[in-house]
């Protein structure tokens, strides 16, 4: 039974609880020796391949039937490598390969090391990033290498085969185009994963010229290198909010569906401005739907910005019709049921009172799951609570935007940024841009638990969707890719007006 699409977005905010709500943790006893660290390694591995099976969807998904043997591959994975953990970095080295297993970024585990523990970031004095399907030089402060030449190959062996190898063995997944385009630049920095010994040479070239070969001088990375980290595969960042920046161009910047109270403010302002503003929109020559920096939250932002564009009517009627089939089923395990039913709290305390008869029927529906021994809640099959009873009224029709409306995506958009760009794309004005996006399973809305060392936690998704639109591993292909290294907003404004012309 469907509960409309109400849960689409109201459910997503599971996954976007403030900072200011998680609870400070005391730093835990470190290991003095290197069996130590590999013990603790062994340990917390098996702890979070335990924690997983006890909670994850997965376990009894018919859907995904090869899911338990990938947990326990994945466990196998990081054990292989405990043996040779002597350190910190190992240690966190093998965490990674046990989360990156699962190739699913909302399951697995992650480590943060205390800051007792020195942070290792090196460069070889100049940085890369991914486009389209080569390594390119983004910025550098190393004599002989200059941004724009091509990393062909280091130490004898492809670029392409070194960030499979190197990279996506602790990071990310290969078969994800926007997994290259936000990973690929990782080849150039050494974190201290001793299974990663620092790279020695690379052959580079400039266009039109003869290939050089580069002596790598590992060193590490000033603070101030940071800002050409994060503009390589997304830019600059602007505030929440919208903008012209020509008198026919509006451009609306939405870096994070996670805001904190700051952000949410201008959120609200937004809402505001594009109601205030709206006989304006409707002449724009275009709108730019900026997602750079966009990491996920919750999808409630993003349809709030569908609605003010196309009207709330024509949003919920096409999102009705897109996820008429799907249904949300929620994995009823002790820890996900307790986590859910804490929920209403939560939502109470962020003021989010709509929400409160939805999470309350999903708590029960769980806890009556649990007490009859199965697996799953099915959202809405026994609720009393309807998803008209709690959506806002809906209000008199907008007049149809008729502008062309451009959605930036970066490579690692997921979760609710994916979200984003499904309200998006069901309006025929709509034309996305950037990076081809990253992809999600079908398992969603995670919460955490620490692994028994106190040096990390355990990412656990609460709840699968059945017959979801976007297919497991479904990913976006803009279709105007934007593989220039300038990924300002000057330069993707450029790339916008180049297209109206055309």
């Amino acid at each position: 039974m469907k509960t409309g699409s109400f849960w689409l977005a109201a459910a997503a905010l599971l996954c976007a609880v403030p900072s200011s709500l998680i609870a400070v943790e005391q730093s835990p006893v470190l290991p003095t020796t290197a069996q130590g660290w590999s013990e603790l390694a062994r340990q917390d591995i098996e702890a979070a391949y335990q924690i997983t099976a006890e909670n994850h969807p997965g376990m009894a998904d018919k859907q995904n039937p090869g899911f338990q043997q990938q947990l326990l591959q994945a466990k196998t994975n990081a054990l292989l490598l405990v043996t040779q953990v002597t350190d910190a970095y190992g240690y966190e080295a093998a965490i990674d390969r046990f989360s990156t297993s699962l190739q699913d970024g909302h399951a697995g585990a992650y480590a943060r090391l205390p800051d007792s523990v020195p942070s290792i970031r090196r460069w070889p004095g100049f940085n890369t990033v991914w486009r389209g399907d080569a390594l390119w030089v983004f910025h550098s402060e190393q004599a002989g290498v200059t941004a724009g030449m091509q990393v062909l190959s280091c130490d004898g062996k492809s670029v392409e085969s070194l960030i499979k190898d190197r990279v996506f063995a602790f990071a990310g997944q290969a078969d994800q185009p926007g997994h290259w385009w936000s990973y690929g630049g990782r080849l150039m920095l050494d974190d201290g994963n001793p299974f990663n010994p620092p790279l020695k040479q690379c052959q580079l070239v400039k266009p039109g010229a003869e290939a050089v070969t580069v002596t790598l001088n590992w060193q590490p990375r000033p603070e101030s290198a940071m800002q050409h980290v994060q503009a390589a595969y997304n830019g600059d960042k602007l505030a929440v909010g919208l903008s012209w920046q020509q008198k026919d161009i509006a451009w609306i910047a939405m870096p994070t569906f996670s805001p904190e109270a700051d952000d949410i403010k201008l959120y609200e302002s937004l809402f505001s401005s594009l109601e205030q503003q709206r006989s304006r929109l409707l002449q724009a020559k275009a709108i730019v739907l900026d997602l750079r920096h966009n990491q996920g939250g919750s999808s409630y932002w993003s349809v709030q910005v569908a609605s003010a564009l196309w009207g709330k009517k024509r949003v919920e009627s096409l999102r009705n019709t897109l996820f008429s089939s799907t249904e949300v089923w929620w994995f009823a395990s002790r820890g996900n049921t307790d986590y859910v039913k804490s929920l209403y709290d939560v939502l109470k305390t962020q003021g989010q009172t709509d929400m409160l008869p939805w999470i309350q029927a999903v708590g029960l529906g769980m806890q009556k799951s649990l007490d009859s021994g199965n697996a799953f809640y099915v959202e809405g099959a026994d609720s009393e609570v309807d998803a008209a009873s709690v959506q806002p009224e809906t209000t008199a029709e907008l007049q149809p935007l008729q502008a062309p409306v451009y959605v930036i995506m970066p490579g690692q958009c997921a979760s609710a940024c994916l979200d984003a760009v499904d309200v998006f794309s069901l309006f025929e004005n709509t034309k996305l841009a950037g990076a081809p996006s990253s992809a999600d399973s079908t398992y969603m809305d995670v919460r955490f638990e620490p692994l028994p060392s106190g040096l990390g936690k355990v990412i656990i998704p609460n709840k699968v969707y059945v017959n979801r639109p976007r297919a497991n591993g479904q990913y976006y292909t803009p279709a105007l890719t934007h593989n220039e290294l300038d990924w300002s907003t000057q330069a993707l404004l450029q790339k916008v007006l180049s297209d109206i012309k055309n």
